[in-house]
């Protein structure tokens, strides 16, 4: 690998590694390497263990030796909530909530790495929660987006888009959500969310 190629690489890595929330530290444990490695590694420095850049690669989701990521899932699925809200399909809205759950669970990390540009701050809010709470579900760093998600004024109750919840219901989904929503204000049962 020449310098340029190597330099090149470094600050992909680098740049990846922070989009999705790693620390060097992190990303070091994960590919069982020291944070000098990372540190070098980002750094462009061209004497780096193949091995161990692999690794680093495979783990923030590059698809090959190279810059491609696999990120294209998570923007498929952020652009089909931001066209399903903007038409106003709250059903399917719903029905995407654990599609996007589920194909995260079986990634092994969430799937959303940018945040989509929903106009219904009480979907963007429940999203935010949801992918959290995949980051947590996952052991990985919850994507930055997330952490610029506010806890959401009034309590979010995403299925009353489409008939009212009674109190006795709205208690029960109150017991089953995890915490990442309950932080935010989201109420939505864990196994509402995946089946898988």
């Amino acid at each position: 690998m020449n310098s340029f190629a190597a330099d090149a690489l470094g600050g992909k890595i680098r740049d990846r590694r922070k989009l999705l929330g790693y620390t060097q530290q992190a990303l070091a444990d994960a590919i069982g390497a020291s944070r000098k490695f990372i540190v070098e590694l980002e750094a462009g420095k061209d004497n780096a263990s193949l091995g161990l850049t692999l690794r680093a690669m495979g783990e923030l989701g590059f698809d090959a030796p190279g810059t491609t990521s696999k990120d294209t899932q998570g923007e498929g699925f952020a652009q089909e909530f931001e066209k399903t809200l903007e038409e106003g399909d709250h059903e399917f809205a719903l029905r995407l909530i654990g599609e996007y759950a589920s194909a995260s669970i079986k990634a092994q990390r969430a799937l959303i790495f940018t945040a989509p540009c929903i106009k219904d701050p009480e979907y963007l809010t429940a999203l935010g929660a949801i992918t959290r709470w995949l980051s947590r579900k996952t052991g990985t760093p919850s994507p930055g987006w997330t952490r610029s998600i506010r806890p959401s004024r009034d309590p979010v109750f995403l299925s009353e888009k489409l008939y009212p919840v009674g109190d006795r219901m709205k208690d029960l989904i109150r017991r089953e959500t995890p915490p990442e929503m309950e932080a935010l204000n989201v109420w939505i049962r864990e196994r509402d969310l995946v089946t898988a």
